[in-house]
């Protein structure tokens, strides 16, 4: 399988437990369960890299909805506490109504950021309310058993993430 963008993962151990904080309720472990998943680590103030990464992600869930294969739900895991579940509902609903939005405090961050390697750095030291959060871009592929299958490392192109999604995905 030769792919154009994505690095294969095939971690054989799914993610640890985690419990996010969704509107309506919660996103865990059992949330990945039967369905793949592209997963996101962003916050909704992002100038750049968030509003492009979910709009790379429309993009390639419209393509992939023309070729009438399994489509993936997406998940946008916030970084930052000023986003509670009704802010990332409204977000993430201006993409696509599909996806969904989640945040926990960093406690409760930890198992996936750890697990996956996420970087994130909060520039809040002044008690500004309007401070910038560094973050990985990476955009992380997830099986149907909570697995981790590959990533799609930054800078993501669609027309390579649509060629690697179906070479990845049965």
């Amino acid at each position: 399988m030769r792919l154009q963008s994505a690095m294969v993962l095939d971690d054989e151990r799914p993610l640890p437990a985690f419990e996010l904080l969704r509107e309506g309720g919660k996103f865990a472990n059992r949330d990945f369960t039967g369905r793949w998943t592209l997963l996101f680590f962003g916050y909704t103030f992002c100038p750049d890299i968030c509003p492009t990464a979910l709009y790379q992600l429309k993009e390639l869930k419209s393509m992939l909805a023309e070729r009438a294969v399994v489509l993936p739900q997406v998940l946008m895991v916030s970084v930052d506490p000023r986003d509670d579940p009704q802010t990332l509902r409204r977000y993430t609903n201006a993409f696509d109504p599909d996806f969904i939005g989640a945040t926990a405090d960093d406690a409760g961050l930890a198992p996936l950021v750890q697990h996956l390697g996420v970087y994130y750095s909060r520039h809040d030291k002044e008690g500004k309310a309007d401070y910038a959060v560094d973050h990985s871009a990476a955009i992380y592929l997830i099986d149907p058993r909570g697995r981790p299958k590959a990533v799609f490392p930054a800078p993501q192109a669609v027309p390579a993430m649509l060629h690697d999604y179906l070479a990845l995905v049965p």
